[in-house]
């Protein structure tokens, strides 16, 4: 494939780079119904650390014709929030241009960079053009200074104001000015309080809210706990998505429990740290300043807002096997996507992933290091290889559901459509029990499995009950993988578990190109999926009937995503661990 990339302007103001430019690819494979879309991905390095930044490209902005691909691209980023480990040394840096298509990819690609707008007004950063990269040092500059000195300022100008913020805050409820949206609470008083404070801060452009305050707390907490010594030997396992002990959790702390010499604690937390008690607080800040090593499993924003001592490392057993679709700041300018300056994510130290594949992925989507990402393997994953585990549960399951011994089961598990919890749904009528059941016939069952987010029950017809249940509000989903002949999915991540099986796969994409327009994909996903796409009922039924699942795409999914299938995922996560603890990693 060939490509061509020219870079058509850089402009840098203050501590901003605004980045414009235009390329195309040319292969005989392109056309105008092409569903790959390029990526082009800043890379910047200081020596110390790199990071990977998504150059947003509009969906708009890329043309189709035969034979051709051209995308235009333009973003403006934030020069002083690349990096974070170092961020406070000023070292300077260089950035590199890397590309991907469908199956292509170049790191650091070789074009010689000569923008036509070329603009910098040397108050943070100054630049140097230096054939395919771009050179960066950071400049000394009193403009910051004087920029908090006008927020102080504009602060204490407000403080005059609020009886008049307070009689703005009474007009409003005489309907002579309306109150914002937001602040919507039933009791007067609340509200009056609370358009005062929001007054305030459009005035001073300082926040005054319980997400503020509470933040506020954390840190001073941590602050005044500090100074306590870290404890050699203590492993604190912290999570903000579960409530016991299970996940990847029970299965690293089961490679621990017997060493007598470390101190191992847990903490469960699933309340948005805005309302977190102040005792939960406490022992939260406590873990942090006294722990060797912090242990993750899901985005924590409290760990975010404080500095942990460089001698306690902090662990992320992301819950998701491989890369499959785009997350944190890969959705960079994009709806829901991390916005770059968020410290989200950015203070791990490790995050264990499946294979060397990711690494990229996940060092792009964390906005951290290629070298903080370990490929160990996913430690949940070690249940595929235990025949013990699976025989044990397909006796269970079989025992609970009779009426499915005997019959081919297919698990219907597709993700949720939305940007939140709040606004998940799934469309259920295109996935009509009726139609399955007849068109299939009496040889197979259905075991429907939803998104944890999707609150609503499958609709399952009386006459159908004795092959179809819906075990969406109980059993793990991939103990279910263990008596299912067939899986359904669309952009799951399941599909990564189910490869280790090698179990047939459908895709049931009925709004394929809608999707990688919003959220869309590491990979090309009509290219690497380990299976058949089907976008509509009738087509996903008739493949099931012809047993026409492209089966044989799994080994090149599987190998791609997983480096180690020995089922030891765990114990090299607990040598991780213990390399953390002895101050050898």
């Amino acid at each position: 494939m060939q490509y061509k990339v020219n870079v058509n302007s850089i402009v840098v103001e203050k501590c901003a780079m605004t980045i414009s430019l235009n390329g195309e690819f040319i292969d005989p494979s392109i056309n105008p119904k092409f569903l790959s879309t390029p990526k082009i991905v800043l890379h910047f390095n200081n020596g110390e650390e790199d990071r990977r930044i998504p150059m947003v490209i509009k969906f708009r902005n890329i043309t189709y014709i035969d034979g051709k691909c051209m995308f235009t691209g333009e973003y403006t980023y934030r020069l002083d929030c690349i990096f974070w480990k170092t961020r406070g040394r000023g070292l300077p840096f260089s950035m590199y241009v890397n590309l991907s298509f469908a199956d292509f990819y170049e790191e650091k690609v070789n074009i010689d960079i000569k923008p036509e707008i070329f603009e910098q007004d040397n108050n943070f950063f100054s630049l140097k053009l230096a054939g395919n990269h771009i050179d960066f040092n950071r400049l000394k500059s009193i403009v910051g200074f004087f920029d908090t000195i006008l927020k102080v300022l504009c602060l204490i100008c407000s403080i005059p104001f609020i009886p008049v913020f307070i009689i703005e805050g009474l007009l409003t409820f005489t309907g002579f000015k309306n109150m914002p949206k937001k602040i919507n609470s039933e009791h007067k008083l609340v509200r009056l309080v609370s358009y005062i404070i929001y007054r305030c801060s459009t005035f001073s452009r300082e926040s005054f809210t319980m997400d503020r305050y509470k933040r506020n707390l954390i840190r001073k907490k941590y602050k005044h706990k500090r100074h306590k010594a870290v404890q050699p030997n203590k492993i604190t396992f912290f999570s903000a998505r579960r409530e016991e002990l299970s996940g990847n959790f029970e299965f690293v702390y089961n490679k621990l429990k017997n060493d007598k010499n470390l101190d191992i604690q847990f903490l469960y937390n699933t309340k948005s740290f805005r309302y977190m008690t102040r005792k939960e607080i406490d022992e939260f800040t406590e873990a942090c300043a006294t722990s060797k090593v912090i242990i993750l499993d899901e985005y924590t924003p409290q760990i975010h807002l404080i500095d942990l001592k460089p001698e306690t490392k902090l662990i992320q057993l992301w819950h998701a096997c491989g890369a499959f679709k785009t997350f944190g700041f890969t959705r960079l300018g994009k709806p829901k996507g991390s916005p770059q300056p968020t410290r989200m994510h950015r203070s791990y130290d490790y995050v264990t992933v499946s294979s060397e594949y990711c690494k990229k992925c996940h060092s792009e989507g964390f906005g951290i290091s290629t070298d903080n990402i370990v490929p160990t393997g996913i430690a949940r994953t070690d249940i595929f290889f235990d025949e013990e585990y699976k025989a044990n549960f397909r006796k269970k399951f079989f025992s609970e559901h009779p009426t499915f011994k005997g019959k081919k089961i297919i698990l219907f598990a597709p993700t949720f459509r939305g940007d939140l919890k709040s606004s998940a749904r799934y469309p259920m009528e295109l996935f009509d029990i009726n139609e399955v059941c007849e068109t299939l016939g009496d040889d197979y069952a259905v075991i429907i499995k939803h998104h944890p987010f999707i609150l609503e029950q499958h609709p399952i017809p009386k006459k159908y009950a004795d092959r179809v249940i819906d075990l969406s509000e109980s059993t793990e989903i991939n103990d279910l993988l263990f008596v299912s002949d067939i899986i359904i999915s669309d952009y799951s991540s399941l599909v990564f578990e189910a490869s280790l099986l090698n179990k047939p796969m459908l895709f049931y994409a009925f709004d394929l190109i809608s999707y990688i327009r919003s959220r869309d994909f590491y990979f090309d996903f009509k290219l690497y999926i380990p299976g058949k796409i089907c976008t509509s009922l009738y087509t996903l039924l008739q493949a099931i009937l012809e047993e026409d699942f492209e089966q044989e795409k799994i080994e090149r999914f599987r190998d791609m995503f997983f480096d180690d299938l020995d089922g030891k995922s765990s114990e090299r996560i607990a040598q991780l661990i213990y390399k953390c603890v002895e101050n050898k990693a």
